[in-house]
């Protein structure tokens, strides 16, 4: 593909050098062929900029404006604020996800009461028990179990082994890959005299439209209300979702997150790496919480928190470099006390 072809693909670039400079490919700076195209947006990036073999870049305007005049000579540039979002864009055309090819497998169990679009694709060892609802497009790859009366929409592709219970209801264009578990029961008990008694969970697990959850994640369904994850949310490898949760819109849940049953978050919510949180609290709209965090209370919407309990990110930044410093005070603190006496 030529140079000024691409301008089709992120028309708010600007094309600097050989317009018809042919590009074969995409990749990573360290190890991109000359006729690959790269991108960078950010200072930290130029010395593996300057090092790479590639000559087609996807480039800030401050970027490329810092640059000596002998490189913009040398290379060919797309100029634009968002780079990493044009390059996004170009992956997604030169490798396009892959179609349903219509069908179900003769080694696939379909239960004659489930209701399977003509245009899915169910594999072999895929499962789907009855009453369930398989829309259109949607891909079942080995080993996925659907659950009675469960709804798969339309454009959904489930992985291998990914296991969707009884009633949940998956939407459209969501992504579940291998070993997921969505719809499981929550974890509810009583103690009583015989032991532990068992608490029914009857509530449904909803995941709305353009959900993504990742590899070995679990989603537990609610005890009597159901558990919801809101549209477009990405949730990334073992995560566990507790009962009765509420997940809003457009959120992001790093690994290892844990959310107790009946958390309710927001929209636009990043909670960080091994982030896990009490039952029975809020965390509201565009809160970021960082890293390995323990959430103990309601966080207030617009918030950036961290530690445990959560901090407002720049005190928390504060006293850490301030710990960095106790073994000095410590010191100074003992030669004070030793000229008192």
């Amino acid at each position: 593909m030529r140079a000024c072809d691409l301008i089709s693909i992120f028309p708010d670039a600007r094309l600097v050098g050989d317009k018809d400079f042919v590009i074969k490919g995409v990749g990573a700076a360290s190890t991109a062929a000359p006729d690959s195209i790269c991108f960078i947006e950010a200072e930290k990036y130029l010395e593996g900029f300057r090092k790479s073999a590639s000559r087609a870049w996807i480039i800030s305007p401050q970027i490329f404006d810092s640059l000596e005049q002998r490189i913009k000579n040398e290379r060919i540039f797309f100029v634009t604020e968002k780079p990493y979002d044009s390059f996004v864009r170009l992956v997604n055309h030169l490798f396009p996800a892959r179609k349903s090819k219509p069908g179900i497998h003769p080694m696939a169990f379909v239960d004659p009461s489930a209701d399977v679009h003509a245009t899915a694709e169910i594999h072999a060892h895929a499962t789907v028990e009855g009453g369930a609802k398989i829309g259109a497009g949607v891909i079942l790859y080995p080993g996925v179990w659907v659950g009675e009366n469960a709804t798969i929409g339309e454009n959904s592709i489930l992985y291998g082994g990914a296991k969707i219970y009884h009633g949940t209801m998956i939407g459209k264009r969501n992504i579940l890959h291998a070993g997921c578990v969505i719809g499981s029961d929550g974890f509810g008990f009583i103690p009583d005299k015989t032991g532990l008694l068992k608490i029914p969970q009857i509530g449904k697990a909803i995941l709305h439209d353009d959900v993504e959850i990742g590899a070995n994640s679990t989603i537990d369904r609610g005890t009597i209300e159901d558990t919801v994850i809101g549209r477009g949310t990405k949730i990334d490898n073992l995560v566990q979702i507790g009962h009765n949760c509420k997940v809003g819109e457009n959120c992001i849940m790093c690994a290892f997150v844990g959310v107790s049953g009946n958390t309710t978050i927001g929209n636009n919510v990043l909670l960080a790496g091994q982030v896990g949180t009490k039952g029975h609290m809020k965390i509201g709209d565009n809160t970021q919480v960082g890293a390995q965090s323990g959430v103990s209370k309601d966080v207030p919407p617009n918030s950036k928190v961290k530690g445990y309990p959560p901090q407002p990110l720049k005190e928390y930044l504060r006293l850490q470099a301030l710990i960095q410093k106790l073994p000095e005070i410590y010191k100074r603190l003992v030669k004070l006390e030793e000229e008192k006496s």
